[in-house]
Parts: structure tokens; sequence; C-alpha cells
């Protein structure tokens, strides 16, 4: 009993294995496995057929060696069509001559009308519920059998009546197992289904979110150009204010046209614009841009330099806008005024950026969601300058790490890779 349940569990590992290894190293969002992907399909099962039948197991009695290879050769006819089904046929009747004896052409001839009819049952199998499915593969493993049984009556005189107990177990061994089979395909094949369902929607999503996002920053500057246009058609004012109304409609133009390019640059690779440079001097310069700002909301900034050279491959102009998107992030994050810690950080091989404000803090779940579109902790905001400033750091090779708490401030931590000296 011991070597039939270590049979039988072999025999069971050699078909779910399979599965269960395609699924966990097949590509996200291309997992159509039972359908897309025939060959794999073909290869699995035709190695979970000859297992099967190289490690068979003794059967209740001594005198009756069973094994589980219909169980891929059905499903991989149902679900494969009937170009699979010859295939595992082929490898299936190899392996029985290979074995020889008693039986083999009884067993060869039952592959074969399996291989030729299950594919048939294809079109209907696809389209009835799982539980319909699990009764389908269960009737066609009994009628499998039911062929075995009497054509060793009829062709070597077995008596069914001594046997059919044997037989008995044998269709509920085999028919349980297939079952458990099917159910688990149609399971990773439902989990598939509503990954690539989720997949699509965070898509649609993100469009959504782009278009409300275009929608609500450039709705500004094209209202404050459409009411200075209106004005200077309905009035008639001096060259002078008329000079400083054209300067204002310029002006707003010209933010409609840093918006747009904040856009692409979350799109639009920056490789042709990468060049060395020394991280040391652009922080400094961009703390020397943001130090009124600080001031302005009573927030004192605290600047820890390094001596060691900084050359890291990147866009100069790129890296001021993440920093000032960072910087002003934090500033703005202390409504009552703080400090903000800025440090620069030199090792052999990265060039890292501290910056830590004393400000309101994050939770943990909207730390994971920093740098998605319109994912913001301000009341008008858009979440678009941090999911800038990801697409920059990603562009130049970079990283970033943000630790918060809420009440205590957040430190981001800009990790570059460092160029060697020279």
């Amino acid at each position: 009993m011991e070597a039939m349940m270590t049979g039988m569990i072999n025999n069971i590992f050699f078909i779910i294995f399979p599965i269960i290894l395609y699924q966990m190293f097949a590509t996200a969002g291309q997992r159509n496995f039972f359908v897309s992907h025939r060959i794999t399909m073909t290869i699995l099962f035709s190695i979970s057929i000859i297992l099967c039948m190289v490690f068979p197991y003794q059967f209740l009695t001594e005198d009756y060696i069973f094994d589980l290879r219909q169980v891929p050769m059905i499903v991989g006819a149902l679900y494969g069509g009937p170009l699979v089904s010859a295939v595992l046929f082929i490898v299936s009747a190899v392996g029985r001559i290979a074995i020889g004896g008693d039986g083999m052409y009884i067993a060869i001839l039952n592959q074969l009308l399996v291989a030729a009819g299950v594919p048939f049952l294809g079109p209907l199998y696809r389209k009835v519920n799982r539980w319909w499915k699990a009764a389908l593969v269960f009737i066609i493993s009994i009628v499998s059998l039911l062929f075995n049984m009497f054509a060793g009556y009829f062709f070597f005189g077995d008596p069914i009546h001594n046997l059919i107990g044997i037989w008995l177990m044998l269709m509920l061994n085999q028919g349980g197992i297939i079952i458990l089979t099917a159910l688990l395909i149609e399971h990773l094949q439902k989990q598939e289904y509503l990954y690539n369902s989720l997949m699509r929607h965070e898509k649609m999503e993100t469009v959504s979110h782009f278009a409300a996002a275009v929608s609500h920053e450039l709705r500004n500057p094209l209202q404050s150009v459409k009411g200075f246009v209106q004005l200077l058609q309905e009035y008639e004012y001096p060259r002078a204010k008329q000079l400083e109304f054209q300067q204002t409609i310029l002006e707003e133009i010209k933010v409609a046209e840093d918006l747009i390019d904040d856009y692409l640059i979350y799109a639009k690779p920056v490789y042709g614009e990468m060049k060395r440079i020394e991280v040391e001097p652009e922080l400094s310069h961009v703390i020397k841009i943001m130090t009124p700002y600080a001031n302005a909301r009573n927030v004192e900034i605290f600047v820890q330099g390094s001596d060691a050279a900084s050359p890291i491959l990147g866009d100069s102009q790129k890296l001021h806008q993440a920093l000032v998107n960072i910087i002003r992030n934090g500033i703005e994050a202390m409504t009552d005024g703080g400090k903000l810690q800025v440090e620069l950080e030199t090792s052999a091989h990265t060039v890292c950026v501290h910056i830590q404000d004393e400000g309101v803090g994050m939770t943990k779940e909207q730390v994971k969601r920093l740098g998605e579109p319109y994912f913001s902790n301000k009341s008008k905001g858009t979440g678009l300058g941090l999911m800038v400033t990801y697409s920059i750091l990603n562009q130049m090779g970079g990283d970033i790490t943000v630790e918060s708490e809420v009440g205590k401030g957040t430190k981001f931590t800009l990790e570059f890779p460092k160029l060697p000296n020279g």
C-alpha cells in the first residue's frame, strides 16, 4: 500500500508540476498558456506522459500495474486540439512500445481513440462552465478505462467480474486526478484573465489620469491668455499697458509649454542629452535657487556636502528639475516652517543625495503611490512633479527611495551610479 501511494503521488506530481512550473516562469500578461502556447504545452505534457510511464505503480494487487498517462493526454487533447493530441499520441505510443508486455496493443489502440476523438469535444469543453468541464473530463476518463476493461475481456479473456472492484477503484483514482488537473488549469486561467483585466484597467486609468492632469494644468494659463486677449480686443489701452498684457500672455504661454515639456519628459527618453556632470555644483546651484522660496516659508536649508568628486552620467537641466521638485515638496510639507537637511554622499560606486524634511510625513500606502499619475498629497496637486522626477531618475540610471512617518517628516534618497574619476 505504501508503494502504491508513493507511485500515485509521483504520477500526480509529474502531471501537476509542469503546469505550475510554466505559470511561475511565464512572462506576466502573456501567460495565456493553454491557448497560445501549444508548443510549450505539448513539450510539458509529453514529459509528463513519459515520466508517468517510466514510473508506474502497482494498484491493489501486484499483478496490476497502472499509471496516469491518460490524464495529460486527455487534457492536452481538449485544450490543445488535434495537432497537440497527435504529438502526445506518438509520444505515448512510442513509450508504450518501448515498455512492451501484455496489453501493449490494447493500450496503443486506446490511446489512438483518445487522440482521435477527444479533440472534437474541445469546442464544447471550452463553452461550458468549470464544473461541467470537470464532469466531462471525468466521463472521458471513465469511457477510456471501460474500453480497456472490455478489450481485455474480449482479447485476453480477463474475467471482468473478478476485477470489477479494481476497475472501479481505477476509475475513481484516475477520474479524481483528472478532475483536479482540469480545475487547476481553469483556476490558473481565471487568475490570468483577472490579471490581464487588471492590467488593462490600470492602463485605461493611467490614460484618464493623464487627460485629467493635462486638462487641469493647462486650463489656468489658457484662461489667463484668453482673458488678456479679450481685454485687448474690447478696450483701447495705452501702449505701455498693451506691452504689459502681451508680456503676461507670453509668460502664460511659457508656463503651458513647460507643462507640456514635463509630460514629454515622462514618456520621452533623454539619452541623447546625457553627459558627464558633477552633482555637487549642480546641487549647490539648486540650493541657491530654492533658498529665497524656503525663507519665504520660514524654512531653513542645511547643506552637508562632500569633498570627494561626484561625477555621474546625466542631464544637468533635468537633474535641476528633479532636485527642485523634491526640495519644493519638502519645503511645502512644513506648513509651519522647519529645517530641510540636504546631504551629498559619495562612495566608490554611487553618488547619493539625501533630502529630509520635518513636514507632515506620509503613510506607507502613500509612499507606495508616489510617482503615480495624478497622485498627490496636496489638495490641489496633480502628482506631475514627482511623476516627472521618477522618470528623470529612471532615464539617468538612478533610483529613488523614500522613508516617511506621519507627523515626523520624509526623507528622499536619490542614488546615481558613479562614473570613474578622470
